[in-house]
């Protein structure tokens, strides 16, 4: 195995499958690199917007949903980063990859196109009934993935 790809979102589950990727890694003398994804602001419920909003002018608007990206994606960097020094602490110097989208199709996507070996991803331990109504992401990609899937519980 020479390629691993672990799926971090900033949880608690997520950092303990990153644990266990950066010891399996070390062990393997592997290649490791961490991918976040987010999704794209306007794709939020409108709800996450305040009143106010809907009465500023077109370019003010765009200057508030810039300026929201930013600030998300510097948040985003730093889920990275906290997780990339649990990695450097092992002695392994991952990548790191910050993107946009539906983040079990583009975890799925990068790892087919980047060659990876191997996808690592938290279980969330969702209840029988919230994983029956709205699936969960691991599952999405272990059913979806071209490429070997560990999933951390």
């Amino acid at each position: 195995m020479r390629k691993i790809l672990v799926a971090v979102d900033g949880s608690k589950s997520s950092k303990k499958g990153a644990l266990k990727a950066a010891n399996m890694a070390a062990e393997l003398g592997a290649e490791v690199t961490l991918i976040h994804i987010y999704k794209d602001i306007l794709q939020l419920p409108i709800s996450q917007f305040n009143e106010a909003s809907t009465y500023l002018s077109a370019e003010t608007l765009e200057k508030v949903v810039d300026d929201e990206e930013d600030s998300i994606k510097n948040m985003r960097q730093e889920i990275l980063n906290e997780v990339k020094d649990l990695f450097i602490e092992q002695g392994i110097t991952p990548k790191t990859v910050l993107l946009e989208g539906d983040p079990a199709d583009v975890i799925c996507n990068y790892a087919e196109e980047n060659s990876f070996d191997l996808i690592v991803v938290a279980d969330k331990g969702h209840g029988k009934v919230e994983r029956f109504l709205l699936g969960s992401i691991s599952d999405k990609i272990v059913h979806h993935a071209r490429v070997s899937v560990m999933v951390v519980k």
